[in-house]
């Protein structure tokens, strides 16, 4: 009989003190009941291996209530055993194959898509310096660094810090500062709202229809393709997780920013001119907002990743197709809200050239998720069934 047997009594129920001056506190059989119930959040093969010393744990902990105080588990303990069921989940001590590859999945998800934030950030940041005159060939009018307290310049010294956290958290990630990453990209999806009101809002006026149809159309997808990564990284980076491997290679999407940044100003002019043919344009404007580039940025890393899938073993990882089956998702639905529609043949194009794009992302998304099953290490074996007590002699 175990120690908790021997507390609870045979068929569950409390016991109670026999010897002289000596108790035993009353446990609740619906306590424990209820206990088993939340450590259900763990996964089964953890459950085998600690089950029975948790609830001790718990119970040990619970002033000995009994039935009739019809007691619950405390909010903070669900808590606990919740954010140990994230953390096994996701590769803590103790997970299998299985959650180890799901905990680098997450992580690379997180890595991957602040990479695209930092890439844009850089991008938006070099055009704002280049508007102050900072570098580069200076606007026709430039903005005078000499008015401080206009609407402006508060809004572009908010955009200056929206733009610098992503790369910010970028950077601490790749040097392993997890907590400095998680709370710099939080401040930047705080500071994204911000924005958008002080470059699309009336000042301190009621926002109008106009700025709320210009917040749908630009902020909220900006803010859905974010929701993603951030939920991985602050579920994947815990403090359980196993040391990842170098994430340097990731910053090289600082650079591809500046080389974007310079393809997108040698090409508006010719874009935004008179003569502009249509026909052709047409063809490449999807490409050229947020949702078009995050398609783009999808497609070429899962092309890359299915040439190394095929080259040979040492590229077949499945935290990666899983990673890109999940980045999948979102890139999708924002491609999907932000179709164009219109009567005339240009904006007829550009609606094919977005709905291509939505079928090549989530075909790319339904192999990746193929290939990530396929190619999952294979679950543990069953529990073997206890062996029956000796018969005695």
């Amino acid at each position: 009989m175990s120690e908790r047997d021997e507390r609870t009594g045979e068929h569950g129920g409390p016991a109670h003190a026999t010897g002289e001056g000596e108790g035993v506190n009353e446990y609740s059989g619906l306590l424990e009941e209820r206990y088993r119930r939340v450590l259900r959040l763990l996964p089964a093969s953890y459950r085998a291996e600690r089950e029975e010393e948790m609830v001790d744990a718990f119970l040990e902990g619970s002033g000995g209530l009994t039935d009739a105080d019809d007691p619950r588990p405390r909010w903070p303990e669900i808590a606990s055993v919740a954010a140990l069921a994230v953390r096994v989940r996701l590769g803590a001590g103790g997970a299998g194959p299985r959650q180890l590859v799901r905990g680098e999945a997450v992580r690379l998800t997180a890595v991957l898509g602040l990479a695209f934030f930092a890439m844009r950030s850089c991008d938006w940041l070099i055009d704002l310096l280049r508007s102050y005159g900072v570098f580069g060939t200076p606007p026709a009018a430039p903005v005078s660094p000499e008015d401080p307290g206009t609407a402006e310049r508060v809004r572009d010294i908010v955009g200056l810090f929206g733009a610098l956290l992503p790369i910010a958290a970028l950077v601490a990630l790749v040097r392993g500062r997890p907590r400095v990453a998680k709370v710099t990209a939080l401040i930047s999806v705080a500071l994204a709202p911000l924005s958008a009101v002080l470059y699309y809002g009336p000042g301190l006026q009621a926002p109008s229809a106009a700025f709320w149809d210009m917040f749908a159309q630009t902020t909220a997808p900006h803010l859905l393709l974010l929701l993603v990564p951030m939920l991985a990284l602050l579920s994947g980076f815990h403090r359980d997780a196993p040391r990842t491997p170098s994430w340097w290679p990731v910053l090289w999407a600082l650079p591809a920013a500046a080389v974007l940044n310079l393809a997108f100003n040698a090409l508006a002019p010719i874009a935004l001119a008179a003569q502009t043919d249509f026909r052709v344009w047409s063809w490449i404007w999807p490409w050229w907002g947020e949702p078009g580039l995050a398609c783009l940025a999808l497609l070429v890393t899962s092309l890359i990743r299915a040439v190394m899938w095929l080259r040979g073993d040492a590229g077949r990882n499945p935290a990666w197709p899983l990673a890109l089956a999940a980045l999948s998702v979102p890139v999708a639905l924002v491609r999907l809200l932000d179709l164009v529609t219109g009567p005339d043949p240009a904006t007829a194009t550009m609606m094919a050239v977005d709905i291509g794009q939505l079928a090549a992302v989530t075909l790319c998304g339904l192999v990746s998720a193929v290939l990530a099953a396929r190619s999952m290490p294979a679950p543990p074996p069953a529990a073997a069934q206890a062996a029956p007590p000796e018969s005695a002699a």
